[in-house]
């Protein structure tokens, strides 16, 4: 039987079911889809990578005599239609897609016949695929849960694993999580230098079409992300070797012009296929058997991958579609422009974060929460606006990874899986951050022209929200403080909180953020 095997542009791994094993098993397609790569205003160097992992993973197949074609097309389902008018399989396979737009429109292709002969779809979870647990192991350790919480979830995850636990079943050191261990700032302490990632031929050729292409955001120079599996090991080999012994340590920490500090840099390797997530984790469970990354560390990476990157993705095909229009608060505010426009506020942090994805397409899961998601938590912006301005942004971000981030942990939006907002003043970024100095507000004033903007917004939303919260065991003692202020003080804030939302100038682009084309 003649196969045709389709890869999507995240299924860079040849371990995957629906690759070919063998040169005479069947062609290869790649589809550059047109209405993707247009559905939202992309990063520059997201559609770079995306482009040129693909060119560069077509090009190694080739060299090991594949027969691999990359085809530009309107979109995925219009590609496959006419490779295989041309081609004439017998039937065609394919990963199951992580985005449910593509899925929906995969299985719509599908149920039509509209290739023409038997279209599979392999799962894309399990032993040998992109994540550890499969669609229908996801299904039965929801089933029959009331509440859904990730320790829950990371905890059956360590226990089928066995990853960072001891002969008796029980974790090392004697609990699941050491995050508290892991919130120092970082002091005078330094990171390493990057690893670089040299654009060779294929990339720069990537760049001059990303560039003439007229559209997206972010900067395109400087572009500097691994796009072989080659590049994404030795990258993982550097953390290792350069920062894996105080990543714990100083991973909420942030930096002023330190874009990585100790961080992986492998989300968008990972992210694409390059690397697996199960490879990353055993070699985390290696390096710490051998003494070369702490525990507390060790579990707090091994948290991000086994933990929250499989939980977010059970979330969100647990609750797609309704995720995208979950708002718990009632937020309706425009995005503010200085998030496409970092140069357009006065707030040291975030001109420094906003700026930093602008160049980079990149900030640490800190930065997201506590700067980006903080901001637009307190002043109410509409959970779909900063959800896409996240899928747009970041060069490791899907809708698979981000909506449930965006919605479920920074904006509360989504209230099922977390058991609070993640709101704080302008304290915790200038506990965890060198941005305060300097900055043109001041940090330790809660009302007043000069105040740090996340004061009186801190205040304002626990004031808007009282209803919700008062009783929370978590957040209600905040109350109690508020209401120790005096009459005046309280109306000092909420003057100073109005003020600021009222001059926060809304998002004035005509983009287009279309979910579904693909």
């Amino acid at each position: 039987m003649t196969t045709l095997h389709f890869l999507g542009p995240w299924d860079l791994d040849r371990r995957l079911p629906c690759m070919p094993r063998h040169p005479h098993d069947g062609p290869i397609v790649l589809i550059e889809s047109r209405a993707k790569s247009s559905a939202l205003p992309y990063h520059r160097q997201k559609l770079v990578l995306v482009l040129s992992a693909m060119h560069h993973f077509a090009e190694a197949l080739r060299a090991d005599g594949f027969d691999v074609e990359i085809v530009n097309a309107r979109s995925y389902v219009d590609g496959l239609r006419e490779v295989t008018s041309r081609r004439r399989p017998e039937r065609v396979v394919a990963m199951r897609p992580r985005e449910w737009g593509m899925e929906r429109a995969l299985r719509i292709a599908r149920k039509e016949n509209a290739l023409g002969v038997p279209f599979e779809l392999f799962d894309d979870g399990g032993e040998g695929s992109h994540f550890l647990l499969t669609r229908e192991e996801i299904h039965r350790w929801v089933e029959g849960r009331a509440v859904l919480r990730m320790e829950h979830f990371y905890a059956h995850l360590r226990k089928k694993t066995g990853w960072l636990m001891d002969a008796s079943g029980k974790p090392l050191g004697g609990k699941l999580s050491f995050d508290a261990d892991n919130r120092e700032p970082p002091g005078d302490e330094r990171p390493p230098p990057a690893l670089v990632h040299a654009p060779d031929a294929i990339t720069r050729a990537c760049m001059e079409r990303v560039r003439s292409w007229g559209h997206g955001w972010g900067e395109l120079e400087g572009f500097d992300w691994p796009v072989t599996r080659e590049a994404a090991l030795a990258e993982i080999d550097h953390f290792f070797a350069q920062r894996a012994a105080l990543f714990g340590r100083y991973q909420d920490a942030m930096i002023t012009g330190e874009r990585f500090l100790w961080h992986t840099r492998i989300a968008p390797a990972m992210n694409l296929g390059l690397v697996s997530p199960r490879e990353v984790c055993q070699r985390i469970v290696h390096e710490h058997a051998r003494g070369t990354m702490p525990l507390a560390a060790a579990e707090g990476l091994l948290r991000q991958i086994l933990g929250w990157r499989e939980y977010v993705r059970a979330m969100y095909w647990t609750r797609m579609p309704a995720m995208r229009r979950a708002n718990a608060l009632g937020a309706e505010r425009a995005l503010p422009v200085f998030y496409w426009e970092p140069e357009r506020t006065q707030m040291r942090c975030m001109r420094e974060v906003v700026g930093q994805v602008k160049a980079t397409g990149y900030a640490h899961h800190i930065q997201r929460l506590m700067v980006l998601g903080n901001f637009a938590l307190l002043a109410g912006v509409e959970p779909l606006a900063l959800s896409h301005w996240f899928w747009a942004g970041f060069v490791d971000a899907y809708e698979w990874v981000e909506l449930p981030n965006v919605h479920g942990m920074a904006l509360f939006a989504d209230d099922g899986f977390t058991t609070k907002p993640y709101a704080a003043s302008g304290a915790y970024v200038d506990r965890m951050s060198d941005h305060c100095e300097g900055c043109h507000f001041r940090v330790k004033e809660r009302h007043g022209e000069r105040a740090c903007p996340f004061n009186p917004l801190f205040w304002d939303f626990l004031v808007r929200h009282r209803d919700r919260f008062a009783s929370h065991p978590r957040i209600g003692a905040l109350y109690r403080t508020w209401d120790r202020f005096g009459d005046d003080e309280r109306a000092r804030i909420l003057e100073s909180a109005a003020q600021v939302l009222a001059s926060l100038t809304p998002t004035d682009h005509a983009w287009r953020f279309e979910d579904d084309r693909c």
